[in-house]
C-alpha cells in the first residue's frame, strides 16, 4: 500500500505539467495576437468623445435622428438602456446650455456646423459621453441643437 502512495505525487505533477501543452508558443519579446474586437463589444462606460457630426450630411448616409428614451422591457438590458438614455439626454442638455450662453453673449447662434465646432466644442473643451456603436452625436444647424443619430444598418 505504501508503494502506491509514492506514485500519487508523480502522477499529479505529470498531469499538472502536461495540462498547458496545447497552448500556442510565443517567441520571447513578441506579443501574442490580440483577438479581433467587434465594434459592438466596445465598453463605453466612462469614455468620452468629441466626435459630433453634421446632421444634414449624416442623414444622407443613413443616420436617423432619434430621441433618447428607455425602450428595454426586460430587467437584464434595462439598466444598460437607462444608462445610454441618461447620458444622451445629459449631453443634449449640456450642449443646449452652452448654446444658450453663446447666444446670450453674441446675440446669435453659431451660423453653421464649423462655427459650432469651433465656438462651442473646441472653445469650451467639451467631450461628451460615448454612445453605443450604433449611435452618434449630431449637430442640427437649422434647429441649433445637439441630437442623437441612430444607424439602423449598424444595429442589425
Amino acid at each position: 500500500m505504501g508503494s502506491r502512495l509514492r506514485f500519487v505525487p508523480v502522477v499529479l505533477i505529470a498531469l499538472t505539467a502536461g495540462s498547458g501543452c496545447e497552448e500556442p508558443r510565443h517567441v520571447a519579446g513578441e506579443k501574442p495576437p490580440a483577438p479581433a474586437k467587434k465594434e459592438e463589444d466596445t465598453f463605453i462606460v466612462g469614455k468620452r468623445t468629441k466626435d459630433i457630426r453634421n446632421v444634414a450630411e449624416e442623414e444622407k448616409k443613413g443616420g436617423v435622428v432619434t430621441t433618447p428614451k428607455i425602450t428595454a422591457k426586460d430587467p437584464i438590458t434595462l439598466s444598460g438602456n437607462a444608462y445610454v438614455t441618461a447620458i444622451g439626454q445629459t449631453s443634449i442638455l449640456n450642449i443646449k446650455h452652452a448654446l444658450d450662453l453663446y447666444k446670450a453673449t453674441n446675440d446669435k447662434y453659431p451660423a453653421n456646423y464649423e462655427e459650432f465646432k469651433k465656438e462651442i466644442i473646441e472653445a469650451n473643451n467639451i467631450a461628451l459621453r460615448k454612445l453605443p456603436y450604433y449611435q452618434e452625436y449630431g449637430y442640427d444647424e437649422n434647429k441649433h441643437e445637439l441630437v442623437i443619430l441612430e444607424y439602423p444598418d449598424r444595429k442589425k
